[in-house]
Formats: C-alpha cells, structure tokens, sequence
C-alpha cells in the first residue's frame, strides 16, 4: 500500500464512523514507537487530504517499566516541539501500582494511561482522543479473547470509536498493517523509538505477536485478516443480539425504586443467548460495574430453569427467586 492508498484508507475509516470534521481538536497518544509517530504524521497528511485543519496535541505516559524510558520522553518532547505542536506528558510507577492492585502491568498501565489521557483531553479541550492500534494489534486482541474463553462480545475486537470515558478514543488505524506503516515511515523519513519490552514473551500479548501468529501464518498466510474479518462479522451479530435483548428487556423487565423484578416463566421461554444477556443487563441496573462471570450465569441459568425458592448473592448484588417472580436489589 502506497502513501496515498494509506491515506485514503484511512480516511475512509474515519469518514464511515463521522469522525475529525474540520477543525477538530485531537489529542495523540504516543509512545514514540514506529505506530503512534506514523498515526501523528498520518493525521496531518489526512487533513491535507480534507483540505482542513486539525489542532493536534501530543501526550505521552512513562510507565516507569524500563530505564530509558525517561530519555524517550524528553526525546518525543524535543520531536513534538519541533513540530510546534502541544506536548503533554505524565509518569506513573506501573510496577508499584501493579504490586499494589494485584493486576497485571498491562492492566494497570492500560487502566491509569486511558484515565489521564482523558482527564488532559478534557482540561485541555480535545474532541477526541487517537490512538495506534492498527489490524495486527486487532487480531492479537481477538486471539488473546479466544485464549480466554471470550463470549462473543470479545471476539469483536477493538471498536474504532469507544466511548468509555467523556472524551471518545479513536483508532483510525484498525484498516491498515504494520507492514504499511513501517513502510510510510520509511518513505517519509520518521525517526521513532524501539521498546525493548515488545520483544519479552514473558506478555501474552508478545507471545501471540512473535510465536502464535507466525505459526497460524505458517498454515494461512493471510491469518490476521481472517480474524479480523471473523471480528467484523461477530460484530454484525452481536448487534442483532444486543437489538433482540434490549427489546425482551423492555417487554419482560419491571423495574422499581431499589429493585428489578422478572418472571421465571417468561424468561424460560426465552434462547439462551438472550437469557445471558439479559442477566447480565438485569444486574447493570443495580451495579454498572458488575459483570458476571461464566459461573454466575449457570447459576442463574439453573434459578430460571427451577421452580424452588432460591437466593443468590453476587458481589453487591442479591437475586431472590419465589414462585414465578424473581427480584434482584442492592444489598445493604
């Protein structure tokens, strides 16, 4: 894919999502790699193409994992300010945290970087939020779900509009490949930094990129675009799904002051597919913050499919099954 092919591709992602109309303001997050100064460069030749301007600023985290990534963030500032763009950037000690919380590094620097981001996006007055992730990335995190025993809603990948937080993230390069952009770096001469820890198996997502891919490609050579071409069509469906849900859940569900209530009868009646969903919808009434785990919903499952009195407890959450109503509340 050639410079303008890239572009256009690019813009047609962003065209078919409404996203950057003219004079949008827009925050990069960047690490510095080959990705995220390519999505940087990329961004002001897409508004070239529109015959528009965009306000770009640029935001980096230090994670604190390696050593010289101090250096490498006086080294982005020093490009930024060549560039004569805003520059903003934050450091926080993912080790510690990670140690602390009990999660992973990955976790938690995902977790405290997404949350920054969109506090300066926010306080500096950024539209949106963009982001690297581009069609490799996006068949990594379709097999880390797989490995995970993901439902469905994994197996669609990364969104290129989430909106999570107030400000919305955009990944504008979900249609192109890595092998595109390091060869539109090259062509256009843009020097970027090396993360040493994309090399170190020890991530899972490192082990997928650098051993379970090449040997999927070993059998289909062109793998990554079966898996994000089986992600696009698992979002159609899920959709359909998400529709069928909201639908029974407007038909079946009463909801009151503290509680929701559902009968056992009617839920029964309903596929599966839709009985999970709608537990799952029934306890982000009461708890958004909640989502049950594979064991949760058989247990559930089995409440629905009985006729006994049953209670169960989930976190914050109390189910009550009496007769053919159940209810399910907040405990106190």
């Amino acid at each position: 894919m050639n410079v303008k092919e890239l572009i256009r591709t690019i813009n047609h992602t962003l065209k078919s999502h409404n996203l950057f109309p003219e004079n949008s303001r827009i925050l990069v997050a960047c690490s510095g790699g080959p990705d995220s100064m390519a999505l940087l460069y990329l961004l002001q030749d897409i508004a070239t193409h529109r015959h528009t301007t965009y306000k770009i600023g640029v935001a980096i985290v230090d994670h604190c994992i390696r050593p010289e990534s101090k250096e490498e963030v006086l080294w982005l500032q020093h490009q930024v300010e060549e560039l004569g763009l805003p520059f903003y950037s934050a450091t926080f000690d993912v080790p510690r945290l990670s140690k602390e919380h009990k999660k992973s590094e990955e976790t938690i620097g995902r977790q405290v970087r997404y949350q920054w981001l969109n506090e300066i996006a926010q306080s500096e007055g950024y539209d949106y939020i963009s982001v690297a992730h581009h069609k490799d990335d996006q068949a990594e995190s379709i097999l880390a779900h797989i490995i995970r025993g993901s439902g469905l809603n994994g197996l669609t990948g990364m969104s290129v509009v989430q909106s999570e937080y107030a400000i919305p993230v955009v990944r504008p390069l979900l249609d192109v490949t890595k092998e595109d952009l390091l060869a539109y770096i090259g062509t256009k001469h843009i020097s970027y930094c090396v993360d040493s820890t994309n090399e170190d198996v020890r991530y899972q997502r490192n082990r997928i990129r650098h051993r379970i891919i090449p040997e999927l490609e070993a059998v289909n050579p062109a793998v990554v675009d079966a898996i994000v071409r089986l992600g696009s069509s698992v979002n159609e469906d899920v959709m359909v799904i998400s529709d069928l849900t909201s639908r029974t859940f407007d038909k079946l569900v009463s909801i009151g002051d503290d509680e929701v209530r559902i009968s056992r009868r009617a839920l029964r009646q309903e596929p599966l597919a839709i009985q999970r969903r709608l537990w799952q919808r029934l306890v982000s009434t009461i708890d958004s913050d909640l989502t049950l785990t594979s064991a949760h919903q058989e247990q559930l499952l089995d409440i629905v499919n009985t006729g006994e009195k049953k209670t169960f407890t989930i976190k914050s959450i109390k189910v009550i099954a009496q007769c053919d109503t159940i209810k399910v509340y907040c405990k106190h």
